[in-house]
């Protein structure tokens, strides 16, 4: 096979590996928020997905910056939520605090900032809390083994046919 083809061949598969991954990820997330009555979580989670399993070697896309972004989005939305009316200004000081702190904490993870704007409209209950922790912990674990299967398959044979 020429290197090229080997090359195309490899990107195929791994293609395909991060494919089935977020396929997988994104199901089971999905299954979760219409039990729980909230597909809201879907759209951040799915950006959290392309970081995860297309460059999941990003400093976006490690787990501390997941969880710790996630984290400090819905808490500077509730906070928000709670002490202002919800008017425009409350939503640029809300999401300008929320990115700060992301910055400050070196934590930043851009599809958290979408989690602020769910928070703030009212979406936000404690309720709402174990289905994007779910949310998280199946995103991450789930990049993490297809993170692992790529590498190992890439270590053995460069996905050779």
């Amino acid at each position: 096979m020429s290197k090229s083809k080997k090359k195309y061949f490899n990107h195929i598969i791994d293609s395909t590996l991060t494919g089935i991954g977020a396929l997988i990820a994104l199901s089971v997330i999905g299954l979760v928020a219409e039990e729980v009555g909230y597909m809201m979580i879907i759209a951040p989670f799915g950006a959290t997905a392309v970081l995860l399993f297309s460059v999941p070697d990003s400093r976006f896309s490690k787990p501390i910056n997941v969880f710790a972004g996630y984290f400090i989005a819905t808490f500077v939305g509730f906070i928000v939520l709670h002490y202002s009316s919800g008017n425009w200004l409350s939503v640029g000081v809300g999401l300008g605090a929320t990115i700060m702190f992301m910055h400050l904490f070196n934590v930043i993870h851009p599809p958290a900032g979408a989690n602020y704007f769910i928070v703030i409209q009212g979406q936000f209950t404690m309720y709402s809390v174990e289905p994007i922790f779910i949310g998280l912990v199946t995103l991450v674990t789930i990049g993490i083994v297809v993170e692992k299967i790529r590498k190992s398959l890439a270590d053995k044979c460069n996905y050779c046919p």
